[in-house]
């Protein structure tokens, strides 16, 4: 039966490739739409024309290309994991969909000053203030922010240890400035930080929700507009480091990134700075 051999898959996926529980869940959810959409029993059931015939019935669904190639990447995987396993004769796969590419949105600099001088007056002030300070300056995902251990973050050398996706650490390094912040947001803790930098005033994991909502109240009182969500500031802070001189390569290990490609997609330029860049190496302009 193939829903076993998808139980199968999964728990190899747990135990000998190590996939966060995240991933399991992202698993289960492709393949939840697999078989809502598609009614097969048998592994020598799948053929090209079922596979397309699922990726129609998603998109008569009203679902997003984008969304749909993220729900071909885990059963691609499955199909992958049957092939190896001897479970299928031919090596099927999905073809994902053509998705236009959206320009990068970023903080407008005004918007971001506004966040930095922003004064904090009471704990959870400092604690959204702090996270946001951290986004900005490290370019970390706000999943790896929730998770920073207290013990992860070396404020003599500046560096923090996080643990990013496919449980990979990697050292990123932070700002003097940066560090003034962390010091005195920790400074105003209740207690000894022992667990997670970012957390209640009980010590327990802050959920995302609660953090958004932090988010919205600090931009109020520092009167600018929220733009999109915390994965904006990601955005913002790999544009501002290649537009300042970064080296793209370096970014990428900042940001975690197993590919150059995924990095240049973080990368955004907006018109303003393809004018400038026109501007400066135009033969046209250098040599009438």
């Amino acid at each position: 039966m193939l829903t076993e051999l998808f139980a199968q898959f999964v728990k190899e996926r747990k135990y000998l490739k190590n996939v966060t529980p995240k991933t399991v869940i992202y698993y289960h959810n492709s393949w939840d739409s697999f078989v809502r959409l598609v009614s097969i029993e048998n592994a020598d059931q799948l053929t090209r024309p079922i596979l397309n015939e699922y990726v129609v019935r998603l998109r008569e669904s009203g679902i997003k290309p984008v969304s749909c190639n993220t729900y071909i990447s885990g059963i691609n995987a499955f199909l992958n994991w049957l092939y190896e396993n001897g479970h299928i004769v031919e090596h099927l796969a999905i073809k994902k969909l053509k998705v236009e590419q959206q320009v990068v949105k970023t903080l407008e600099e005004e918007a971001v000053k506004a966040v930095l001088s922003f004064k904090p007056r009471n704990f959870g002030e400092f604690r959204i203030h702090a996270l946001l300070c951290l986004l900005i300056d490290t370019g970390i995902r706000i999943e790896e922010a929730l998770t920073l251990q207290a013990d992860c973050v070396d404020l003599n050398n500046m560096l923090i240890k996080v643990m990013g996706k496919g449980q990979k650490e990697r050292l990123v390094p932070f700002s003097f400035e940066l560090r003034r912040v962390l010091v005195r947001y920790m400074q105003k803790a209740p207690g000894k930080l022992t667990n997670h930098v970012f957390c209640t005033k009980d010590g327990a994991r802050l959920s995302y929700h609660n953090l958004n909502r932090d988010y919205r109240q600090l931009c109020v009182k520092a009167r600018v507009q929220k733009e999109g969500s915390f994965h904006r500031l990601r955005h913002t802070f790999a544009t501002n480091y290649v537009r300042n001189g970064g080296n793209i390569l370096y970014l990428s290990r900042v940001l975690g990134h197993t590919t150059l490609q995924m990095t240049k997609r973080y990368v955004g330029v907006e018109v303003h700075a393809l004018r400038e860049a026109q501007a400066r190496t135009s033969l046209m302009s250098r040599l009438r």
